[in-house]
């Protein structure tokens, strides 16, 4: 009898298909200009490397009824932003509002493609809230939301979607450090990759990385 459960079980996982995945997203950028003359981004300074990451669950989303995006919630524990020597700065827990921060992505929308963190599903009007505070809201928000011309994605399925994703095909992006309406840091994207596994917190890896966009 458990012989015949354990194969009704195998059975029953390969008809579900694949298994969920823990997927990690790497946002990188640069400064572009920074007018933080003291809080938590008081040093940072222009031409500074940029990373955010954090992971999503594969088989955990939200599909829009009335758009061509997909949203993920993203775990919020696994959240990190470093920008130059200031970080990681993690995201305020709970969100303002209990708000769900989503990594949304956009796949013939209705003909163009792209990526954006936002603190609703189908929309960038909100940001994710970081843990820093703010002059006019209580906390910063991380905005960043980039465009693709509309061959670039296959699916609204993030296994699909693996990759490194820099300028090619690349039609907008609009990436900052908000303060309410204003954008106090500029940033410049460079890349978003979509990979397997979890977050890695190697500090070489972020010394490389601030070596070669620094």
């Amino acid at each position: 009898m458990q012989r015949m459960l354990l194969i009704a079980l195998a059975l029953t996982l390969v008809a579900g298909g694949a298994l969920a995945e823990t997927i990690t997203i790497d946002c990188v950028g640069t400064v572009e200009y920074n007018q933080f003359n003291s809080g938590t981004f008081g040093d940072v300074n222009s031409g500074d490397a940029v990373l955010a990451t954090f992971t999503v669950d594969s088989d955990n989303f939200i599909d829009s009824t009335n758009y061509g995006v997909r949203s993920y919630p993203i775990d919020m524990s696994s959240y990190q932003l470093t920008i130059g020597s200031v970080g990681p700065v993690a995201l305020v827990d709970p969100q303002p509002n209990d708000a769900t921060v989503y990594f949304v992505l956009r796949n013939a929308d209705p003909v163009a493609d792209g990526f954006f963190l936002a603190g609703e599903p189908e929309w960038d009007n909100t940001n994710a809230m970081l843990d820093a505070p703010g002059t006019i809201d209580p906390y910063l928000g991380f905005h960043w939301a980039v465009g693709y011309e509309g061959y670039t994605l296959d699916s609204l399925d993030i296994l699909d979607a693996a990759g490194t994703y820099d300028y090619t095909g690349l039609t907008s992006f609009y990436t900052a450090i908000q303060d309410a309406w204003a954008d106090p840091m500029g940033l410049e994207y460079v890349t978003i990759t979509i990979s397997g596994g979890t977050v890695a917190t190697d500090e070489s890896s972020w010394g490389n990385l601030k070596a070669l966009y620094r």
